[in-house]
């Protein structure tokens, strides 16, 4: 690629990733409902709800490696595309779902749209923008932006998906398709930041033995293998939390429209909070992670504790509420850090492949976790339930915060080389700033 052509290729993509992710980070008009949904109009136990989730882990496993093949033989530009069309088909085959079968399958056209995109939306960004000392920051303003954007606009549209949904329940998910298709043809407006070459059967070696070494680097790099492992780990409790705390709420007959309300000023929070992630990581540098788990944690053990009162004393549902705000305060600022961290040190021939492995390792333990959480909520009160997975997260974030602390959040010079041997600004004789 030429340089005026990588200068207008960079303009375009920064300018329009903002949109893009403020539309297509998640379904917007689908979540609070869509628990509602499959609960009320189709006849789903709650529990099973959470088996379902259990089943998009367990898909997102499977589909980790075919994802990666996906981006490395349609690109990034075209992967994306690919992945916002499934999503498409997957909001199609819930609507019209009929049994538990067919919801099941829908998870497994959506675990393998994620798990494209989960990979690709950020190393697209990422080959965006320029080599400099100041990358890491660019690049976690511009995803920042468009996550906060995301929790405002999914804000808005929950609270009018509560009254969407008195008046007829399948209103939500089909504004919920429409931004899909809009997410999908906005997908096209991106430039391929990697020149493309004609296939023949040695480059398609080259990229398997490539592939090879990649996962080898990273599961020898101890910063990369205890950051992903505490991203799978978090990651799965707060995708568990977004059915857990309807499902506390919904406990106390609460109307739709009023948890769509509750949910999004919960969204707004988070998108206000999220602009705060770099005077948070300025703050707290190597610890900013544990910390925002502990909150995390600690917000979930209260908010089940105060689900066992509530039915005596019904104030302490204003409790359950400012523990959610307090969630996803912590929420807010988590997935612009990870993706920050996960980042840094890295060019476009290893980022695909962390966030690939990232993926994989998540979709294990939140297959692992929602069928724990499926077998707890089929056995007793969901109040019970968040106040076991309260614990369990604190403990788990005291445990990590030791094994991190000589892993994660050094300085470059602090760090082997073979840690640094991706390191963009290290293969230009540059020095990098910013820790991860």
């Amino acid at each position: 690629m030429k340089e005026k052509e990588k200068i207008q290729m960079r303009k375009r993509n920064m300018k329009l990733f903002p949109i893009y992710k403020t539309l297509s980070w998640d379904y917007i008009f689908f979540y609070t409902t869509n628990f509602l949904f499959l609960t009320q109009c189709k006849h789903i136990h709650p529990a099973d709800v959470v088996l379902i989730d259990s089943f998009y882990a367990l898909f997102g496993i499977i589909m980790q490696i075919p994802a990666t093949f996906v981006i490395e033989y349609l690109g990034r530009k075209r992967s994306m595309i690919f992945a916002n069309f499934l999503n498409c088909i997957y909001m199609l085959v819930v609507m019209f779902s009929t049994n538990l079968f067919n919801l099941i399958t829908a998870e497994l056209l959506s675990s393998l749209a994620f798990g494209i995109k989960e990979s690709v939306d950020p190393a697209l960004l990422n080959e965006s923008i320029p080599p400099s000392r100041y990358k890491s920051k660019i690049f976690a303003k511009i995803s920042q932006k468009g996550m906060a954007n995301y929790y405002i606009i999914n804000a808005v549209s929950t609270v009018l998906a509560g009254f969407f949904y008195d008046i007829n329940p399948y209103i939500p998910i089909t504004l919920s398709f429409f931004i899909t298709i809009m997410v999908t043809i906005i997908s096209m407006g991106f430039i391929e930041p990697q020149a493309e070459n004609k296939k023949h059967k040695m480059q398609e070696f080259n990229q398997l033995k490539e592939l090879k070494d990649s996962f080898k680097f990273i599961l020898k790099s101890e910063r990369l293998k205890a950051l992903i492992l505490f991203v799978a780990v978090s990651g799965g409790v707060i995708s568990l939390m977004a059915t857990y705390e309807v499902s506390l709420l919904e406990n106390f007959d609460i109307p739709a429209k009023y948890l769509c309300m509750i949910f999004a000023v919960l969204g707004i929070i988070s998108g206000i909070i999220a602009k705060q992630q770099e005077t948070f990581h300025e703050k707290y540098r190597n610890k900013s992670l544990c910390a925002l788990l502990g909150i995390i944690g600690v917000s979930i053990l209260v908010a089940g504790i105060c689900g066992m009162i509530a039915n005596q004393y019904s104030i302490f549902i204003l409790c359950i509420v400012i523990t959610y705000m307090i969630r996803y305060s912590g929420q807010g600022i988590y997935y612009p850090l990870t993706e920050r961290y996960l980042r840094n040190f890295s060019n476009e021939k290893i980022d695909t492949k962390i966030f690939t492995a990232k993926n994989f390792l998540k979709s294990i333990l939140s297959a692992v976790i929602g069928i724990i959480a499926s077998f707890l909520l089929d056995r007793m009160n969901i109040s019970y339930c968040m106040t076991i997975v309260g614990v369990l997260t604190i403990i788990f974030t005291i445990l990590m915060s030791k094994y991190m602390k000589k892993r994660v959040g050094l300085k470059p010079e602090e760090y082997s080389k073979e840690e640094l041997q991706y390191d963009e600004l290290k293969n230009k004789g540059k020095e990098e700033e910013i820790y991860g």
